[in-house]
């Protein structure tokens, strides 16, 4: 393998990078072959796409639409998923936090202005529609895209928008790390349950190293000695997970905006 790259650039707020340059050397000792150091601040759907990717972080709706046919045909694999400590979690899998400055149910803000990080989001975007329209549904307000999820935590509390969807860990994240973006902010729903964030390899990836990255992670999240990454990182687990976990949230797909 040639031009190797690695990265977990998807929750990308900088006290948390030690935590997981730590958690990388560990993966690494079990797996000497990987890039000796995590990528930040790159441009992720290049390194999904790049086939030289031996580890990346992506969002599950990236992964069943813009990723689906890498997948599909084995040019892209996935490695697994941690399971987090946030309360929304259950095994692999969680839900997203509807979040607004008035108390109310998600149904309630049918029409309001709603914040998101990005179209292509599954927490902050599809998971938003399904809480509060439904599957296959349309947004009927004004929608700002905002291109982070502590971004738009920043417009509800500013008063830019009156509700956003958030990813369970990027909250509970900016709730440890940003306390003055949350003090003003209720939780109005949650978004259905689906697979946490996927960690994905490329294509250079053989399957008998897919097997030890898996084994790798799975081993370095376990490791004692690595209690204090965890605490950071809000994990409690690594486990192994295919693409065939996520295909289900097509389920989800909304209506064009």
């Amino acid at each position: 393998m040639s031009a190797q790259r690695a990265g977990l650039g998807m929750y990308p707020f900088a006290p948390l990078r030690p935590a997981f340059d730590r958690l990388w050397q560990a993966v690494r000792e079990r797996a000497p072959w990987v890039p000796e150091r995590l990528e930040w601040d790159v441009d992720l759907h290049a390194q999904w796409h790049d086939p030289a990717t031996v580890v990346s972080y992506t969002c599950g709706w990236p992964l069943v639409t813009e990723l689906a046919d890498l997948a599909e045909t084995g040019r892209l694999h996935v490695v697994g998923t941690f399971v987090f400590t946030v309360p929304e979690a259950d095994g692999p899998t969680y839900r997203s936090v509807l979040v607004a400055q008035r108390p109310g149910v998600a149904a309630e803000f049918a029409g309001s202005l709603a914040a998101a990080n990005g179209p292509d989001s599954l927490s902050g975007w599809v998971s938003l529609l399904h809480a509060v329209h439904g599957p296959g549904a349309r947004w009927q307000g004004e929608v700002l895209f905002t291109g982070a999820h502590h971004e738009s935590v920043r417009a509800v509390h500013e008063g830019r928008a009156e509700v956003a969807s958030i990813d369970a860990v990027s909250l509970a994240h900016i709730r440890r790390l940003y306390p003055d973006l949350c003090t003003d902010l209720v939780e109005v729903g949650h978004g259905p349950q689906v697979g946490c964030l996927p960690v994905i390899a490329g294509a250079a990836v053989s399957a008998q190293q897919l097997a030890e990255l898996r084994a790798a992670f799975t081993a370095a999240v376990a490791d004692p000695a690595l209690a204090d990454v965890r605490t950071a990182l809000l994990v409690e687990a690594f486990v192994a997970r295919d693409y065939a976990d996520y295909v289900s949230l097509r389920t989800l797909a909304p209506a064009p905006q």
